[in-house]
């Protein structure tokens, strides 16, 4: 086997070094697209053995992705986030495939994701039933072409197999980091699928969004840290609806400061 991986980064200074150390010795290659960093990112992508780095402008994630995905060698491909971890679970589990030949068994495998917010492992509201495709044979591979939440796709026919060993995911990184993701999100979400806007359901959006995850999906038992992912999820529904309300909005003449 001649295994890849793939990333697409912008800024991660902070978060890069963990993640390519966290593959290194599984990967023959690590291929890491940068869609313009202006820190430290490339600079430590390149200090890492085996790691190419290519630029390119951000239009949307599924071209970057795709990007970084054509240029991958490997016979498999495994796709990384500057926010995700290889297990040694995972890492030990993947070579345990090759060496028995049994990972050809399928064309490509989802992987539990272990979700960590503000250090505590997230065990409500579907963080705890997460399990992106992210193993994949290179071949007859690729993105779908949706600009935000992007999947990849696998050859028609294959099977797709589970692996129960995490990938470890840090996905909150402070309060300024969350809402920059949360504007870039919700301008996409709204590029694919454009709203009309609604009073009601603007001022109904942000405490509706919330009992969903804090209440009815048991945000509760994970303590603040799950009151600080239902209060961030329901802002960005929030956001999403205040850009439409804002878009809707009749121009307004200019102001006469004479």
């Amino acid at each position: 086997m001649h295994l890849s991986v793939a990333m697409t980064v912008r800024n991660e200074e902070a978060r890069i070094d963990a993640a390519l150390r966290s593959c290194e010795g599984l990967a023959d290659e690590i291929v890491v697209v940068d869609t313009g960093s202006e820190d430290q990112t490339i600079e430590r992508a390149r200090a890492h053995p085996r790691t190419r780095v290519l630029q390119r402008d951000f239009a949307e994630f599924s071209a970057a992705k795709e990007a970084a995905l054509s240029a991958c060698t490997g016979d498999w491909v495994l796709v990384l986030d500057a926010y995700e971890r290889v297990s040694p679970e995972l890492r030990r589990k993947i070579e345990a495939l090759e060496r028995n030949g049994q990972l050809d068994h399928a064309g490509g495998y989802r992987i539990r994701r272990r979700n960590w917010v503000l250090g505590r492992e997230m065990r409500s509201m579907g963080l705890d039933r997460d399990y992106p495709l992210r193993l994949v044979r290179r071949e007859g591979a690729h993105y779908n072409s949706r600009p935000v939440h992007e999947a990849i796709e696998i050859a028609p026919g294959r099977a797709i197999g589970q692996l129960e060993e995490p990938l470890e995911h840090h996905t909150f990184w402070g309060v300024d980091h969350y809402l920059r993701k949360i504007d870039l999100y919700t301008r996409l979400e709204l590029q694919e699928h454009p709203r009309r806007h609604s009073d009601l359901h603007l001022i109904t959006v942000w405490p509706s969004t919330f009992w969903r995850y804090f209440v009815s999906r048991r945000g509760w038992t994970d303590g603040f840290a799950g009151f600080v992912w239902a209060a961030f999820t329901a802002t960005g529904r929030f956001v999403r609806d205040m850009k439409v309300w804002i878009a809707d909005q009749p121009p307004r003449p200019p102001v006469d400061h004479s």
